[in-house]
């Protein structure tokens, strides 16, 4: 019940700037000659959209802050933590919605804090990546300090799960991969780890597709070291990464810590349980046996495919160097099962394997790729001339290499034995079209997961590129390719055989 009269109301809507005169005459005249009350004017004015439920509340209270941040309009509030919150707001100038993330009163009046939060936005802003939520800018109006973001049409996986209870395998693959993309993204580009990685900081998008946010955390460590308000901020920090470290025996967190976290999330949409005893006690949290007691995944629900179910539970061991080491590994495991799973989908339920099976083929595998002392390169050109040429540079910058004239011999190579090669190079001077359709085929061919290519395009064969199957371990060279390029290159596809 609105407590003063129609006229207050409409002083206050005009000081704190949320109608603007012709909306205030458009209510008025909805309601024609007739004295309206100041509950009937606030009735018209949300159903007209021209007020919300927040700006109401607040214009009620007697609040005169709160209804802008800058040019944007505050709608209504989304998400409240600790340290910041989030408002969906539109730009009165240009119309667009955007999420805006508003540093607390608590803190605002903190350098320090202060600091890291527009250091966060920076961050951020330099991140341009369709699984991370763009942040648009930043700015400080006195005590006022506020980022303004992508709104997302959607949910987080919090929300996502609570509605679905357990998430099929396929969706939860195709979730990771995005998470998985981005982190791979901000790690090389920024040298940036999330930090903070949960279901809450997910959002599924309505399109389905899984975007990041609150890189906050990690501008904190990033930038705080020799920080005189660094222990402030460090409190800041997530209690189960901080755990996760000591758990590990004091290991400096990494991106390893980001994708055990990315583990606990397909856990947890696997399974519809957490693979931790949920708890707000910080001392129970810190507790080493909190990540010892996890129950593999495919103890708790023997339905999940065993290829998922061994990838889940090599992401969450707490023994740091047996965990995945890096993002692009952890992304040529998902992809290949996202693949897996369809084939064994469209095949006889038969094909599927147990996951003990799964798990001794899995062991056996890194077992013989653990005894191969360099990578071996294998070169596909029908010309002797520059096969020979590419063979003897492979062999330069320190890698073994094998040779065949014929792409459609590639295949039975690989038959024989699967660590026949680690990379592939498709000459397409030589090859001409068909290094485009070897090249093609080679992405989708199952078992093949680990294994890296190179296209070689003349200068006038750049026209070829766009029938390329994107695969974020091929890679495309266009020549003229200097010695230095080429071994770049290698460098980063075999990254995983010493050659940093």
């Amino acid at each position: 019940m609105v407590e003063f009269s129609l006229e207050d109301l409409i002083k206050r809507t005009q000081d704190v700037g949320i109608l603007t005169q012709d909306q205030i005459r458009e209510i008025l005249t909805e309601n024609g000659t007739k004295q309206i009350s100041s509950e009937q004017f606030i009735q018209t004015a949300l159903r007209r959209g021209m007020l919300t439920n927040y700006q109401v509340d607040r214009l009620i209270s007697g609040e005169m802050k709160g209804f802008y941040f800058g040019n944007y309009k505050a709608l209504y509030l989304v998400g409240a933590g600790s340290f910041a919150r989030v408002f969906r707001a539109v730009h009165r100038v240009t119309g667009r919605v955007a999420a805006v993330k508003v540093l607390r009163a608590r803190h605002s009046e903190s350098e320090i804090f202060v600091k890291h939060f527009l250091q966060e936005a920076k961050f951020v802003s330099e991140l341009k990546h369709p699984n991370i939520v763009p942040v648009y800018g930043a700015e400080s109006i006195g005590f006022l300090h506020y980022m303004a973001m992508e709104f997302v049409e959607g949910q987080t996986l919090r929300e996502f799960l609570k509605v679905r209870k357990k998430v099929e395998a396929v969706t939860v693959i195709k979730i990771a991969i995005d998470i998985c993309s981005a982190l791979d993204y901000a790690i090389r580009t920024q040298n940036l780890q999330h930090r903070d990685l949960k279901l809450s900081n997910v959002i599924l998008s309505s399109t389905g597709q899984a975007k990041l946010v609150d890189f906050g955390l990690s501008s904190i460590t990033q930038s705080s070291e020799g920080d005189s308000g660094a222990s402030a901020l460090k409190n800041q920090q997530s209690i189960d990464y901080i755990a996760l470290e000591r758990a590990a025996g004091g290991k400096k967190m990494d991106e390893r810590s980001d994708l055990y976290f990315l583990g606990c999330i397909m856990y947890q949409l696997l399974s519809g349980e957490s693979p931790f005893v949920e708890t707000k006690d910080r001392t129970k949290r810190m507790e080493r046996s909190r990540f010892f007691n996890v129950q593999p995944l495919h103890q708790v629900d023997e339905s999940i495919p065993a290829g998922v179910s061994f990838l889940v539970n090599k992401a969450l061991t707490v023994n740091v160097d047996q965990r995945y080491q890096n993002t692009t590994d952890m992304l040529k495991d998902l992809n290949y099962l996202l693949k897996r799973i369809d084939v064994e989908k469209k095949a006889d339920s038969a094909t599927s394997l147990s996951f003990e099976n799964y798990e001794a083929m899995q062991k056996n595998r890194e077992e013989r790729l653990q005894k191969l002392e360099k990578a071996t390169v294998m070169v596909i050109d029908p010309n002797p001339k520059s096969q020979k040429s590419l063979e003897d540079l492979m062999i330069k910058l320190g890698y073994n290499a094998v040779s065949i004239d014929d792409p459609d011999k590639m295949i039975p190579y690989f038959e024989e034995n699967d660590l026949v090669a680690q990379c592939v190079i498709f000459n397409g001077q030589s090859l001409g079209i068909r290094a485009i359709r070897a090249f093609n085929d080679f992405a989708q061919r199952r078992g093949l997961r680990d294994v890296a290519a190179i296209l070689i395009l003349d200068k006038d064969q750049t026209e070829w590129e766009d029938s390329v199957t994107p695969q974020h371990h091929r890679v495309i060279l266009i020549m003229p390719v200097t010695v230095k390029q080429f071994k770049t290159a290698l460098t980063w596809l075999l990254e995983g055989f010493g050659k940093k």
